[in-house]
Order: C-alpha cells, then sequence, then structure tokens
C-alpha cells in the first residue's frame, strides 16, 4: 500500500500499480486496515464523522457539495453524519455521538472505527491486518462478522493477514502460509490443524 518501500510488482485486474506510492494504491480501489490503528490508521484527535469520511473525500470527492460548475467544494455535513451513523449502527460502535473523538473509544471500538473508514472507500479489495489484536472477545466477533459481511454483500476481495490460525479458518475460506517472506503453502479453511502445523514444520531449517 505503499506504506513501507517495497520491491517487485503488483498487478491488480490486469493493470500494473506503481509502488511506494499509497495514492496510486488507493486510487485503483485498494484500501488497508492497520493493525496499528493509533499511529496510521486514526485522526485520534478528530470525531468519527471525520475520520470515517475523510480518506474517500480525498481521494474520490465524495460527500461534498460543489457549487459554481464545480470551481468551488465544500463538506456535505449531512452526508458525513448519514455514512457514520450507518457504521456505528452496523459495527455497533459504543459511542456518545457521531461527533465524539475516536481517541475517547475503547481499542475495540477505534478498530471498528478503521473498519468504517476503510469501508466508506467502497474498495473493490481490502487488506487487513491482524484486525482483532489488542480487543477483547466480543468486540473481536464483531469485527470478523463485518469484514465477512462486507465480503459477502458487496463482493469485495478481502485479504486477512493474522498470526491466530483458528480466527482464519473461522473467518476465510483459504489460508496461506508465509514464512521467510515466502508463500510455504495454501490450503483451504477447512483442513486439519494437522495439516497447517504439517505446512509450518516444514519451513523451519
Amino acid at each position: 500500500m505503499g506504506l513501507y518501500s517495497a520491491g517487485g510488482t503488483v498487478e491488480f485486474d490486469g493493470k500494473e500499480i506503481p509502488l511506494n506510492s499509497p495514492r496510486k494504491c488507493l486510487d485503483a480501489s485498494l484500501a488497508f486496515v492497520s493493525e496499528d490503528r493509533r499511529d496510521v490508521g486514526l485522526l485520534l484527535d478528530e470525531t468519527l464523522e471525520w475520520n470515517v469520511a475523510f480518506s474517500a473525500m480525498q481521494i474520490q470527492d465524495k460527500f461534498l457539495k460543489k457549487y459554481l460548475g464545480g470551481l468551488v467544494s465544500w463538506r456535505d455535513e449531512k452526508a458525513i453524519r448519514e455514512v457514520t451513523q450507518k457504521y456505528i449502527d452496523e459495527l455497533m460502535i459504543k459511542c456518545t455521538s457521531s461527533q465524539q473523538k475516536a481517541k475517547e473509544l475503547s481499542g475495540g471500538n477505534q478498530q471498528k472505527v478503521c473498519l468504517a473508514k476503510a469501508f466508506a472507500l467502497e474498495p473493490r479489495f481490502l487488506f487487513v491486518s491482524e484486525p482483532t489484536r489488542g480487543i477483547d472477545v466480543g468486540a473481536k466477533s464483531l469485527v470478523l462478522e463485518a469484514l465477512k459481511k462486507f465480503n459477502k454483500e458487496h463482493g469485495v476481495t478481502v485479504v486477512m493477514i493474522s498470526s491466530e490460525l483458528e480466527e482464519l479458518r473461522t473467518t476465510c475460506d483459504r489460508i496461506a502460509i508465509v514464512s521467510g517472506g515466502k508463500i510455504a503453502g495454501i490450503l483451504p479453511a477447512t483442513d486439519s490443524s494437522e495439516e497447517f502445523g504439517l505446512l509450518m514444520v516444514s519451513q523451519v531449517k
């Protein structure tokens, strides 16, 4: 996603995406939810509305009213409030209102705001890294269900990175084991724990 220097090539939908450019990735309808929600994922001193809508405004000109034939743009506060409230309801974000600041929420609710921010972009391909790290069991279940629902209802491919095998098995269709920066193998999520164990051990030297 261009956050860290990378090599190789990336191709999506038959087109090559330039490396090391977050804007190019976002323009190609890719989105990313980082495990580091406080440093990368959120604008902690801003409201939930601003967090959910900001990226979509900047990248896609969403939630904006245009005047003078498009020469002047202004925030559509009503649309921003509506989309934020939609995700507050869908993701069951515990907050006082859509105007509450992100830093005032619990870790689990902050993670849900990160998801809402990505969902608002309406990506065609979504990466999520350790989406349930550091949040309680109840919030974990809601986050994973939200990802499955987003995948099913919008037809969006979701790639989830996690160190929790059982979490992956209950959420994903296929699981790739990565070792030393290379894919050691790909198995159906329904395969036994023994099969995954053997694949992991085979990479240990």
